[in-house]
């Protein structure tokens, strides 16, 4: 397994092993399969997260093997964690606990009581339950740290791999850009805002005169909680916008009604539905000013203005324009350069873009700027945009000028595999390793059997 693989079982490894498959009609007689050093694997771990796994869609003929020899990798950095004297704090244990716990009762819309019924477990037993495995998978994860920190990789490393890859064999990657933009929402009227707050005040009144707050929710809120009713459930402090986040916490009782709350998003009203020690579970209405099509054609022509004066000012670049003009508070001080989500990167390929945004920059050079296009916000508003072309790559077979980056990345994660294969090969010598008969017959064990 690469060092990829091990990380993202890593990242799994508490998600397969809460107990989301408590569900199975089988009963499992437990015995231990594995130890390293003192560290012990039973056979209820690699069938808990064998099944959480085939649940999401990963299935495999050596799925078992795989994940025992996940285990048995986890083991085996916890035990020398432990030898080396490395620690994870308390308050880092409690916060992962926190987070995983977090996840799983969102499974249920926040609401622990559901969570504590189906599990036959109070959400502070489960959080007990696990807090060992907590503890050493943070363990395990500080040793790899350890054990991969000082892995650097030099060009004449990087250029020496790429020389080595025959001809035929180079990938073909496909034209990339870099871009940014800048937006213009349309601006709304103070008709239309009262509008919407009066809108919303009338809901607040129906419901104070006895209408249920989830009826009138599914009814009329345009939020993605309206077909729920509008639930939130439980929310910490630091999930939500500060406005809404505000006026939540302020309600005390149960049933209790905010205010009209402005976010970004729109208008709310807030209800709050239990309260249990720093989180609180609500629900809420959203209503959004209605855009018409003269105010999209402003934004549109306003935009356009935007786009002439920097095309026709020396003094004014793209950048300087997106900081002074641009209605996206995200890219304003990166001179309107979008982040590639998916990969993490501002590099998009260009297979990925939005049909819109494609022939808005297909013709385009680097440096020049786009027409107007259409756009819809992460608050799901209609707005407009131009887009500027950062930078460009041809379709082409992979190179060293274009795609350093790339091979830098592949070097130095072979680098990794090659470092942590030779610190397990020093330590498998060197520390007591046991694996039933049953899985012996696994390729991938061969490094912990012989």
């Amino acid at each position: 397994m690469s060092i990829n693989s091990w990380t993202i079982f890593f990242m799994l490894t508490l998600f397969f092993s809460m107990p989301l498959i408590q569900a199975q009609d089988k009963i499992l007689v437990d015995e231990i399969v594995a130890v390293v050093g003192d560290k012990i694997v039973l056979k209820s771990n690699i069938e808990e997260q064998y099944w959480a796994a085939v649940n999401q869609g990963m299935e495999d003929e050596d799925l078992r093997c795989q994940i025992l020899d996940q285990l048995l990798l986890e083991k085996m950095f916890v035990t020398h964690a432990q030898i080396d004297s490395l620690e994870v704090s308390e308050e880092e244990v409690e916060s992962e606990i926190d987070r995983r716990m977090d996840y799983f009762l969102n499974l249920f819309q926040g609401d622990e009581q559901k969570f504590e019924d189906y599990y036959d477990k109070t959400v502070l037993q489960m959080k007990e339950e696990f807090r060992d495995d907590v503890r050493d998978l943070l363990l395990a994860q500080r040793m790899q740290g350890s054990v991969l920190s000082n892995i650097k990789v030099t060009p004449k490393e990087v250029k020496t791999f790429f020389n080595q890859i025959p001809k035929d064999s180079l990938p073909y990657f496909n034209a990339e850009i870099e871009m940014g933009h800048l937006v213009i929402k349309p601006e709304l009227t103070k008709e239309e805002k009262d509008g919407t707050i009066a809108r919303l005040a009338d809901i607040k009144k129906q419901i104070e005169e006895g209408a249920d707050f989830g009826d009138m929710a599914k009814k009329y809120s345009e939020g993605p909680s309206g077909p729920q009713g509008g639930d939130l459930g439980f929310i910490s402090r630091g999930q939500m916008v500060t406005e809404f986040e505000a006026a939540a916490f302020r309600l005390r009782n149960p049933g209790d009604i905010s205010g009209t709350v402005k976010t970004k998003f729109g208008y709310h009203i807030v209800q709050l539905l239990e309260r249990r020690g720093e989180k609180i579970h609500v629900r809420h209405i959203l209503l959004r000013p209605k855009i018409s099509y003269a105010q999209l054609q402003d934004a549109q022509n306003k935009l356009d203005s935007i786009r002439t004066l920097i095309m026709e000012d020396d003094s004014l670049t793209f950048q300087q324009a997106v900081e002074k003009f641009s209605d996206d508070e995200a890219t304003q001080k990166t001179g309107g350069l979008i982040v590639n989500e998916q990969a993490g990167t501002s590099v998009y390929d260009m297979n990925q873009l939005d049909p819109n945004d494609f022939f808005a920059i297909e013709d385009l050079k680097e440096g020049e700027i786009s027409v107007p296009v259409k756009y819809q916000t992460k608050e799901g508003d209609e707005a407009y945009r131009i887009l500027y072309l950062y930078s460009r790559t041809k379709p082409h077979v992979a190179n060293l000028k274009d795609d350093y980056n790339k091979v830098q990345k592949i070097v130095k994660s072979n680098k990794q595999n090659e470092s942590l294969m030779n610190w397990l090969d020093r330590k498998v010598k060197r520390t007591y390793i046991f694996v039933e008969e049953e899985y012996k017959g696994c390729t991938m064990l061969e490094k912990w059997i012989n």
